[in-house]
């Protein structure tokens, strides 16, 4: 039997997988303390899951929602297509190129996508924040 943990934090570390086989990005961050030093830099972060009742059998419906945050550069960049953009859509067609995450999840699809300007640790990056939501059954 498997368990919700052991279930739920396989997506997440598929896609740390996927993201560390892009070219463009250098670090991928899941879950542990980092340091802003070799950018571009993914960070992964778990969002609120819904979870429910399936309408069929002991299954349970869940919608893992998950943000990637892109921290590309820390100055402006000349254009935003080719260097913020080009990296985001990078992000989701390597995780769309692989819509069960490699069997963790039954789908998984692009719900937010947003360039822009990103404050944390006291400065200023430029990037953006892709958000997924994947679809699994899990049986308890």
């Amino acid at each position: 039997m498997t368990k919700y943990y052991d279930a739920y934090k396989a997506v997440f570390d598929q896609v740390k997988t996927d993201l560390e086989a892009i070219s463009n990005i250098k670090t991928v961050v899941l879950g542990e303390q980092f340091k802003l030093t070799e950018l571009p830099m993914a960070i992964i972060s778990p969002e609120p899951t819904e979870i429910k009742q399936a309408a069929f059998g002991g299954m349970l419906d869940n919608k893992i929602s998950i943000s990637i945050v892109i921290m590309i550069r820390e100055t402006e960049p000349s254009n935003w297509f080719t260097d913020i953009v080009s990296v985001m859509g990078d992000v989701v067609d390597k995780i769309l190129s692989n819509r069960t995450l490699n069997g963790t999840v039954k789908d998984v699809a692009p719900t937010f996508f947003s360039p822009g300007e990103i404050r944390t640790q006291g400065k200023l990056y430029y990037g953006g924040i892709v958000r997924f939501e994947a679809l699994t059954l899990f049986s308890p």
